[in-house]
């Protein structure tokens, strides 16, 4: 049984998230649309009738990679720019995720063209999904294309789109598209975040990369919950499992089972695990932009 999620929860109170965006943006100072636009982040929270699975949003997880030190690299995101090309629901749905992803990490590297185009092509996939009216609410689209040359006012449009988009569907009982966006969003962060570093090696980025592998689990568990409302999900879920049964059977990870005394503790993983885990979520978001 699936209850239905309450439009407040939506607006989850993570103030946190937001000053990290702030951080990410490099700007301390208050803009005309960050004074009308959210200032906590949102989170998908998909509640089942024994649990509550909150995941963070694309914005969230580009802001937490950008703090760890990922750096710019030109081509890594999604170069397919026809969203007609994704005709069932779940495509259309994972790559509204994977373009999502792709326009955090444009904003928060202050490539405004460039999250001017996936902005573009997120509106399109949304209208082939029925919910391109989001866009519209709060004038978001012409406030982004406004303020393209403000990384901060960019950055807080996108957490009250993400906002928006989720009451939308959770107003209309279509909970499974939030959770099928994410999957999308999250395979592409993870994606990006272990192509920029093969790169640098950056040792803080490795701890995110496998820190974001611990939240896997949820989003499993949340496309679960809403697997009957579209037996296409089966076959996501099915993926998603593969890359947690590696990421599981990685030795840094199975000699360093953490508990609730190790929460604060970061794992490091090898370059041969980063390398394992990075074919095969590389192997998966080629499916995804494949349709």
């Amino acid at each position: 049984m699936l209850l239905k999620k309450k439009s407040l929860a939506l607006k989850g109170a993570l103030f946190i998230a937001a000053s990290m965006v702030m951080i990410a943006c490099g700007s301390d100072t208050a803009t005309e649309d960050t004074v009308t636009t959210p200032t906590d982040s949102v989170v998908v929270e998909v509640e089942t009738q024994d649990v509550t699975y909150s995941l963070p949003s694309p914005l969230q997880i580009a802001s937490i990679f950008k703090k760890s030190g990922l750096k710019y690299k030109a081509g890594v995101t999604s170069d397919l720019k026809d969203p007609a090309k994704y005709t069932s629901n779940l495509s259309k749905a994972i790559n509204l995720g994977v373009y999502s992803a792709d326009l955090s990490y444009a904003v928060l590297n202050k490539q405004n063209q460039e999250a001017m185009t996936y902005m573009k092509l997120s509106r399109q996939l949304a209208d082939n999904l029925g919910m391109g009216t989001v866009f519209d609410q709060g004038n978001l689209s012409k406030r982004f294309e406004k303020n393209l040359s403000n990384e901060d006012s960019l950055a807080y449009i996108i957490a009250e789109l993400q906002m928006v988009t989720d009451m939308y569907l959770d107003e209309n009982d279509q909970q499974q598209i939030t959770s099928i966006v994410f999957s999308g969003a999250w395979v592409e962060s993870m994606y990006i975040g272990s192509k920029v570093y093969e790169k640098g090696k950056d040792k803080s980025l490795n701890n995110k990369l496998a820190e974001q592998m611990t939240i896997l689990g949820s989003i499993i568990n949340a496309l679960k919950a809403e697997e009957k409302k579209d037996p296409a999900i089966g076959g996501l879920i099915a993926d998603l499992v593969v890359i947690k049964d590696i990421y599981d059977a990685l030795p840094s990870v199975k000699n360093n089972p953490q508990g609730e005394e190790d929460t604060e503790k970061e794992l490091t993983l090898t370059d041969d695990e980063v390398s394992q885990l990075t074919t095969k979520i590389e192997a998966l978001r080629v499916k995804f932009i494949n349709g």
